[in-house]
């Protein structure tokens, strides 16, 4: 396996991460979020989260650069998300203070270098890809297309001020019988598993997975569920939003609804009881992330509960092994 980057300027040293880590990594994310858009969404939480992916080690799957104060210069990593090892993602971050001295290329490298690994894994015939991101503006991008990347999607961060929901909620007409409850730990894992599998089996890059990988990413015993809702036709669950209060307000994690469900006033229903409870809990905004292709209809779904797009992210795709 390619072991380390290399080529780093002189005075930055190498160290994999630790769990104790996680405030400093997400501090470095925010600041550079912070210097391309002027906002941020770093979670510690969602760090946490993606660290319990089942394909995802912290000590073998991600470099942290440190400056030689020691201070943290740039994070990176790279995750195995389908089980086919098929699909690869991978990213690094640079603190605003040490930009563009140097650390990027070499960062990269070592993600494409790691993702060739990964890919010698997936079948002979298989189409293997290798996807970052980045914001528009971000001049990352600039070395992403220089070394082969496309943009291939973009997706939307959308906002909303809570204060302007309308006092009547949103238009949208529910099936009759459906009900809306709240999370149950150690009753609703499957189903909000079922639910998320066919849901977003249709979306960009999609990768099934198994209930035993996907349970300690999403719901590790630390996560707060007070903000996830489910909708429900008899013993069916049709749809849900998972919802969080961060330090820069409300965050819409997910929405799904069933297809056969769509456009019945489902998606409508649950994001309004998404809104409410994150306005009862004292924020002021809600954001959200959305494919800007997306073919549900989500994103005027979203425009039509009075969400305006904050900023873009693309994503940049390079062919591994085209599969022929």
């Amino acid at each position: 396996m390619t072991s380390s980057p290399r080529g780093l300027p002189a005075g930055f040293t190498l160290r994999r991460p630790r769990s104790g880590d996680v405030d400093d990594i997400v501090d470095l994310v925010a600041a550079a979020d912070l210097a391309v858009s002027g906002e941020s969404l770093a979670s510690r939480d969602e760090l946490r989260a993606d660290w319990a992916h089942a394909r995802f080690e912290l000590g073998r799957d991600a470099w942290l650069v440190a400056a030689a104060d020691g201070g943290l210069a740039a994070w990176a990593w790279v995750l195995d998300v389908a089980a086919a090892h098929t699909s690869i993602d991978g990213e690094f971050v640079v603190h605003p203070d040490h930009q563009w001295r140097g650390l990027e290329a070499p960062l990269l490298a070592w993600i494409e270098g790691y993702a060739a690994d990964i890919a010698a894994g997936a079948a002979a015939d298989a189409r293997v890809s290798l996807g970052v991101w980045c914001d528009r503006r971000d001049r990352r991008a600039e070395l992403y297309q220089s070394a082969g990347f496309a943009r291939v999607r973009s997706f939307l961060r959308m906002r909303l001020a809570l204060d302007d929901l309308p006092a009547d909620g949103l238009a949208y007409a529910p099936p009759a019988g459906l009900e809306v409850r709240r999370f149950t730990r150690g009753r609703d894992e499957r189903a909000l598993w079922a639910t998320s599998e066919d849901a977003f089996a249709e979306h960009f890059r999609f990768s099934d997975q198994p209930f035993e990988e996907w349970l300690p990413s999403k719901l590790a015993d630390e996560v707060d569920t007070d903000l996830w809702f489910a909708a429900w036709d008899d013993d069916q669950m049709v749809g849900y939003v998972i919802g969080y209060v961060e330090p820069y307000g409300g965050y819409v994690d997910q929405l799904a609804v069933r297809r056969p469900w769509r456009r019945r006033g489902v998606g409508s229903l649950l994001l309004l009881t998404a809104f409410t409870a994150l306005r009862e809990r004292g924020c002021a905004n809600a954001v959200l992330g959305v494919d800007a292709d997306n073919q549900s209809g989500a994103v005027g779904l979203y425009e039509r509960a009075g969400m305006r797009p904050s900023l873009v992210h693309d994503f940049y795709e390079k062919i591994l092994r085209d599969g022929r």
